[in-house]
């Protein structure tokens, strides 16, 4: 009697083993109707992820219609590779998320993909005109320009004592002499003619140069010299340095309430070079700003002095300019003196927005096709 009790209790303990073995398998285990809605179906599936791998699973894919694939008793990661498939989607996993997201196309990912030389050929180009002038420094304090003054391509200029009667011409202002006329608001084009028909300055260049927005432009006029150096080893090699008018610009079309403006990074230096008995000496002059110009806009950077001395012969006519071994007449009919004038270097900087190369081309094309 007792060993029956004993064999119903073992048969009772492996039937109760059997059928909890049997519930932990089913809980991995699902069925999902085709006809189920994705979202029903990843909210059917997080259970078992959440048990499984503890991470939450998440549609973020585009994809809004049903699985379209019958799940029969299958393990939840089957049955999400499964729906997967079914419907061109894929999976990411991060730290305690599961997402379902589109497969990317290799096609449609490199049509997203600009080409570079496109891309800088929609670009809007901006020209910078620049005028380099080099001008009497005292010259400009009897003119009494204010640099400071300068706004839409004027600068204001005191007309007054000597400044009066030489800026009647030019400046169609009145009145000369001792009288004091006021201060005058002048295009800086019109002054830099003045000053270069008076002859107290010279143009020393006039570069031009056209700049895609947001690139580089670089100008220089001068010339690279080289400076001989010695390596660690010794041996004597050539260095060169630039210089002369070096202008390096990067322009920037910038659109705000519906209007073009220029944003302006420009460095300007001048520089010459000078052999001294020891080396080369180097005189360099920078200047860097950046500023905000609307479109034609023209600015001056100014206040960039050099100082020049020039030797001047004086005496009587003729004879002071008379050969040496001309019984020594030149040194008693005339005599040298050395003159210092301050100069200051005067950049106009004028820019301008100008349509795409494309824009262009087809501007070009539709004249032609008018005149013809």
């Amino acid at each position: 009697m007792d060993k029956r009790i004993i064999l119903i209790l073992m048969l009772c303990c492996l039937i109760i083993g059997l059928a909890a073995q049997t519930r932990a398998v089913d809980t991995t285990r699902l069925s999902i109707h085709p006809a189920t809605h994705i979202n029903d179906a990843v909210q059917i599936l997080e259970g078992y992820a959440l048990r499984s791998t503890g991470k939450k699973l998440v549609n973020l894919s585009s994809y809004n219609g049903s699985i379209n694939v019958p799940i029969n008793d299958l393990d939840w990661k089957k049955a999400l590779e499964l729906i997967l498939l079914q419907n061109n989607l894929t999976q990411e996993e991060l730290p305690g998320l599961i997402s379902i997201v589109d497969v990317k196309s290799p096609i449609a990912e490199s049509a997203k993909k600009v080409d570079p030389i496109i891309q800088d050929a929609q670009l809007k180009q901006v020209r910078i005109k620049a005028v380099a002038m080099l001008a009497d420094r005292s010259y400009l304090k009897n003119l009494g320009v204010d640099w400071s003054s300068v706004a839409n391509g004027k600068v204001n200029v005191s007309t007054g004592f000597a400044g009066a009667s030489q800026l009647t011409s030019p400046f169609s202002i009145s009145g000369g002499g001792n009288a004091t006329i006021g201060s005058h608001s002048v295009e800086i084009s019109t002054l830099l003619r003045t000053i270069e028909t008076d002859q107290k300055g010279n143009i020393i260049a006039e570069p031009s140069i056209l700049v895609s927005s947001g690139k580089s432009g670089y100008i220089q006029v001068g010339q690279d010299i080289s400076i001989k150096t010695a390596d660690e080893a010794g041996n004597t090699k050539d260095t060169f340095f630039s210089t002369g008018i070096i202008m390096t610009v990067t322009p920037e079309v910038v659109e705000l309430e519906g209007e073009e403006l220029i944003k302006l990074q420009i460095a300007i230096e001048r520089s010459s070079g000078q052999p001294s008995a020891v080396s080369t000496v180097i005189s360099t002059s920078k200047s860097n700003t950046e500023l905000m110009l609307y479109d034609q806009e023209q600015t001056v950077i100014a206040g960039l002095l050099d100082t020049d001395e020039v030797k001047v012969r004086s005496g009587i006519p003729i004879l002071k300019d008379l050969p040496w071994w001309v019984f020594g007449i030149r040194y008693l009919a005339g005599y040298d003196s050395y003159e210092k004038k301050e100069r200051e270097l005067i950049i106009s900087i004028k820019a301008e927005i100008m349509d795409t190369a494309l824009e262009r081309l087809r501007r070009a094309r539709t004249q032609e096709n008018l005149m013809n």
